[in-house]
C-alpha cells in the first residue's frame, strides 16, 4: 500500500475504485450470517416473552423483574409495570450500570392514600434494588417536571440515610437529609409532589411557589 503523499490522481482513483469493489463482495458474504444473527435476536425475543409468560403465574419474582438488560422483551415490560403499579410505583428507564429499571416515586399532595401506599411499595423493593455509588436511588416526578433539574431520593439503610438531590446542568447537590424513609417521603409529598388532589390542578400547572 502506497503512502498517500506519494498517489497521483489517477492511483487513488483506481484505489478507491478497487475498495468499493472488495466492500461490495464482503457485504455480500456477510449478508447471510446477518439473517442468522437476525432470526436469533427475534428467536430470543420470543423466547424471552415466554418466560416473562409463565413468570407472570408464578409468585412475583423481584429480583428478575427489576433487572433490566436494555434490551427486555415487551411482556416482561408490561408485567413490570403492572406489578409497580400495584405498589403505587413506576420505572423510570434503564440504570445501566447495575443493569436493573429505575424505580420512580410520584407522590399526591393532600391525598392521604399516596404516602403510605408509597412507602409500602419502597419497603418490599427496597432489598432488591442493588446501590450505586454507596445509594439507592429512586427517582422523583414531580409537578414541575424536572423544571429546575431532576430529584432524587438517595438511600443507604445501614447509615439511615434518606437524602433528596437535586441535579442540574450534572451537578449534584444535596437539599434535605433525612434519616428515615417516612420522613424523606413526607418532604417529597409536601414540596415535590406529582399533583395537587385538594387544588384539583392540572399536570405540570400547580399554583404553589416552587421553593426548595
Amino acid at each position: 500500500m502506497k503512502k498517500l503523499e506519494t498517489m497521483t490522481i489517477k492511483e487513488i482513483e483506481l484505489e478507491i475504485q478497487l475498495n468499493d469493489e472488495k466492500r461490495r463482495e464482503v457485504l455480500d458474504e456477510i449478508a447471510p450470517l446477518e439473517k442468522v444473527i437476525s432470526r436469533l435476536y427475534n428467536r430470543n425475543k420470543k423466547l424471552e416473552d415466554q418466560i416473562a409468560k409463565i413468570k407472570a403465574k408464578q409468585k412475583t419474582d423481584w429480583a428478575w423483574l427489576l433487572s433490566e438488560s436494555g434490551n427486555d422483551g415487551m411482556e416482561k415490560y408490561h408485567l413490570r409495570e403492572q406489578k409497580l403499579r400495584e405498589l403505587g410505583l413506576r420505572s423510570s428507564g434503564y440504570f445501566r450500570e447495575i443493569e436493573q429499571v429505575q424505580l420512580q416515586v410520584m407522590l399526591i399532595k393532600n391525598d392521604p392514600k399516596s404516602l403510605p401506599a408509597t412507602m409500602k411499595g419502597l419497603k418490599k423493593l427496597l432489598k432488591y434494588i442493588k446501590p450505586f455509588n454507596g445509594y439507592k436511588t429512586i427517582d422523583i416526578f414531580e409537578h414541575t417536571c424536572s423544571e429546575y433539574g431532576v430529584w432524587t431520593l438517595l438511600i443507604d439503610e445501614n447509615k439511615n440515610e434518606y437524602n433528596i438531590q437535586l441535579t442540574c446542568y450534572h451537578r449534584p447537590e444535596i437539599k434535605h437529609k433525612l434519616d428515615n424513609l417516612k420522613s424523606a417521603l413526607e418532604k417529597i409529598q409536601d414540596k415535590y409532589f406529582y399533583s395537587n388532589v385538594a387544588k384539583e390542578d392540572s399536570y405540570g400547572e400547580q399554583e404553589e411557589e416552587y421553593n426548595y
